[in-house]
């Protein structure tokens, strides 16, 4: 996406290193308005109140929700209580329940101390490139 003729992602890692950031597409195109997701909550609201839209974009933001719960829960409990969470926000989106099913994936095979990393590297990669 284009903002003012520089290119900008819809959704990105905050400064911080532990929120995501996202264009909230409900303004566009008269107001641009970065929210921030923070929580599994957060990210489940921006999907279902379509914050987020496109079958991308929402894959993308399902994939950080997951990494923004297990930064607090990582545990194989923690994960599924993300994965019913995030299902439930837009149960006919193609991309929502694909990128629930590569964060398992990539997650219940390793140790919970190791998924934080593994989850935001694995949400990065279903973003679009540029």
């Amino acid at each position: 996406m284009n903002v003012n003729g520089r290119p900008m992602r819809t959704i990105w890692r905050a400064a911080d290193g532990r929120s995501v950031e996202i264009i909230d597409q409900r303004l566009l195109p008269h107001e641009l308005v970065i929210a921030r997701l923070a929580t599994l909550e957060d990210a489940a609201r921006a999907i279902k109140d379509m914050a987020v839209r496109g079958a991308p974009l929402i894959g993308a933001t399902t994939a950080y929700g997951v990494a923004l719960a297990v930064a607090t829960d990582p545990s194989d409990g923690g994960l599924e209580h993300a994965t019913q969470v995030l299902a439930a926000t837009r149960p006919t989106a193609v991309n929502l329940p694909w990128a629930l099913a590569a964060m398992r994936q990539a997650l219940l095979p390793l140790p919970p101390h190791q998924r934080h990393q593994a989850a935001i590297d694995r949400a990065a990669a279903t973003r679009r490139p540029r």
